[in-house]
């Protein structure tokens, strides 16, 4: 048999057990939506500081290809002026050397040229 007094008491215990479980549930939960809060905001900074070392990686490779072309192409300048300089010079020392031996012949072709006049 229950007695009044007793089963009130049980409900009143249970009432209770039932509202303080529902309260654990309710602050598990808010804890729950503050950590899931956290883990997005910090999975955003994550990304976008992800993204900005990707853009500063790809803008130093871009600045590091282009001092490399630079480079190359300041290496073939001086090679090719380089080399124009010595195809000049060796194409200087022919044109003075055509013109000493025209004017070390001048002289016996004028003479040929006079002879020839001088026969005819």
């Amino acid at each position: 048999m229950i007695y009044c007094s007793t089963f009130a008491r049980v409900t009143e215990g249970d009432t209770m057990g039932r509202a303080e479980v529902l309260r654990t549930i309710k602050e598990t939960e808010s804890e729950a939506e503050r950590i899931r809060n956290e883990a997005e905001a910090k999975a955003s900074e994550t990304i976008s500081n992800a993204r900005v070392k990707a853009a500063e990686t790809s803008a130093s490779g871009r600045q590091s290809a282009d001092d490399d072309a630079a480079s190359m192409i300041s290496e073939a300048r001086a090679s090719s002026a380089k080399e124009a300089a010595k195809v000049a010079a060796e194409g200087d020392a022919q044109l003075e050397e055509v013109a000493a031996n025209g004017k070390k012949n001048r002289k016996s072709a004028a003479d040929a040229v006079l002879s020839a006049f001088r026969e005819a």
